[in-house]
């Protein structure tokens, strides 16, 4: 009888937060601003790549027009590495929750300036808690969410991640100049990832050298010019 109450709330809390998820998307469309979501492990470089990405959208948009909400579970740190190109930025410390939700979102764009400052926005990235299982779960009105993977994880992270794996929009896999020196089989990544989520793209990725980058973020540029037109 436990046990049966224990799934039913499971599933209550996860149905509760996707019925709020659809009102942040609606919030977003609103607003016109479009939203990225960026998902994975602690280490797989979701800062950096973000760094790098919005180094590349300011050639195309300007500070005041990029926001960014960073989620951890503790300090400001990568929150601080984003703000020094001078986006709007907000930190979200969860104090242990392994995840953002609707509420933490909808109280770091009340942090940004509401909803007026939403819309003065063109694009909101959202870097979610460090964890490649419990974010996926509870999903935050995103126009893509983005699965970052770096192959020193090991190259069966996506089968030993299946649900991860299908619910994301776009897949990164970073860090891609290691996988030779410690022996990563990436066509292999590149495989499993494609038989469990086939409607995603795939990106090859490095952060540290640039390698797949202009790639990434022209598909994302694509992804924010016609969120924005919705």
């Amino acid at each position: 009888m436990v046990e049966k109450v224990v799934k039913f709330i499971g599933r209550d809390v996860i149905e509760e937060n996707r019925k709020k998820a659809e009102g942040l998307r609606r919030l977003y469309d609103e607003a016109g601003v479009a939203v990225l979501e960026f998902l994975g492990g602690p280490g797989s470089g979701k800062t950096t790549l973000i760094e790098r990405l919005v180094e590349r959208m300011l050639k195309d948009f300007r500070p005041q027009e990029i926001g960014y909400i960073g989620g951890d579970v503790a300090t400001t740190l990568d929150t601080e590495r984003i703000a020094r190109y001078g986006v709007r930025h907000v930190q979200i410390n969860t104090g242990g929750t392994c995840h953002l939700e609707v509420p933490h979102v909808e109280a770091a764009i009340k942090a940004l300036g509401g909803v007026d400052a939403l819309k003065q926005l063109k694009v909101l990235i959202i870097e979610n808690v460090g964890n490649i299982i419990c974010p996926f779960n509870f999903p935050l009105g995103a126009h893509a969410r983005i699965m970052v993977a770096d192959v020193a994880e090991g190259e069966d992270k996506f089968i030993k991640h299946p649900l991860s794996t299908r619910v994301s929009d776009i897949i990164v896999i970073n860090k891609v100049d290691l996988a030779e020196p410690i022996g990563i089989n990436i066509n292999k990544m590149i495989e499993d990832a494609k038989r469990l989520n086939p409607r995603a793209p795939i990106f090859l990725v490095s952060a540290k050298t640039g390698e797949g980058l202009e790639e990434l973020y022209q598909h994302l540029l694509g992804v924010i010019n016609s969120s924005r037109k919705g």
